[in-house]
């Protein structure tokens, strides 16, 4: 019975091509001893040991330095910003876009202003680190306007200005 499973395990792992099993009786690779007289044999790195990839290009900030886009436009499609403008005219539905980098598992918020006054904000939770937001709002007041997106500090990670005619 015990020789019968032993052999499954074997045939299981050629097929599936898992190196380095070795019999019970032969010593495992890194355990062979020197021939007398002959130079030691360079030492091979392990067959099981996992591959050191170098990590992918920043293209966000570390953690403790998140940061964020900011664009406003007319709507948005397949997660981007269209119809980007600095002037909107009364009674346009504006959406304010950012793409939000190095915040995972935290939140931010939308602050919308005009005139530096404060008209509605919005918190948002970040789900990755590199993460895509939007809000929108019916703009029917003249005025100069800003969305800034501000993280659970309080740090404004980014901003953008608007006018309303």
């Amino acid at each position: 019975m015990m020789r019968t499973l032993t052999r499954m395990v074997v045939v299981m792992a050629c097929t599936l091509g898992l190196a380095g099993l070795a019999a019970a009786d032969e010593p495992a690779p890194d355990k062979v001893k020197p021939v007398p007289g002959e130079p030691p044999a360079a030492k091979a790195p392990p067959a099981d040991k996992p591959v050191k990839r170098p990590p992918p290009a920043p293209d966000a900030p570390a953690a403790d330095g998140a940061s964020a886009e900011v664009k406003a436009g007319t709507g948005v499609v397949k997660k981007e910003v269209v119809g980007e403008a600095t002037s909107f005219a009364k009674g346009t539905k504006v959406w304010a876009w950012s793409k939000v980098l190095g915040a995972k598992g935290t939140t931010v918020k939308h602050v919308w202003k005009r005139d530096g006054a404060v008209l509605w904000e919005k918190e948002l939770a970040i789900g990755s680190n590199q993460w895509r937001i939007y809000t929108r709002r019916t703009v029917s007041k003249a005025g100069s306007y800003t969305v800034d997106v501000v993280g659970a500090d309080g740090a404004v990670l980014g901003s953008v200005s608007f006018t309303v005619e």
